[in-house]
C-alpha cells in the first residue's frame, strides 16, 4: 500500500515537472487572417473547375453507355 502512495506522489511530482517545462516554451497563438479577394476568387474558381470536371466525367460515362 505505501508503494502506491509513494508512486502517486512521484507521478504528481513528475507531472508538475513536465508542466513546468512545457510552460517555459509556449508556442505563440496563431491568429487566422481573413482571406484576400484574390484568394477567395481563386477558391471559387478551383471549386468551379472541380464541379465542371466531375460533370464532364459523368457526361462522358453516360454518353459511352448510350444514355444520351
Amino acid at each position: 500500500m505505501p508503494e502506491k502512495m509513494n508512486q502517486s506522489a512521484g507521478n504528481a511530482k513528475l507531472q508538475a515537472e513536465i508542466d513546468a517545462k512545457l510552460n517555459q516554451h509556449r508556442m505563440p497563438k496563431y491568429e487566422q487572417k481573413s482571406r484576400t479577394r484574390i484568394e477567395k476568387m481563386t477558391l471559387v474558381m478551383s471549386w468551379f473547375m472541380v464541379v465542371l470536371m466531375v460533370g464532364g466525367i459523368f457526361y462522358a460515362a453516360a454518353n459511352a453507355l448510350g444514355w444520351f
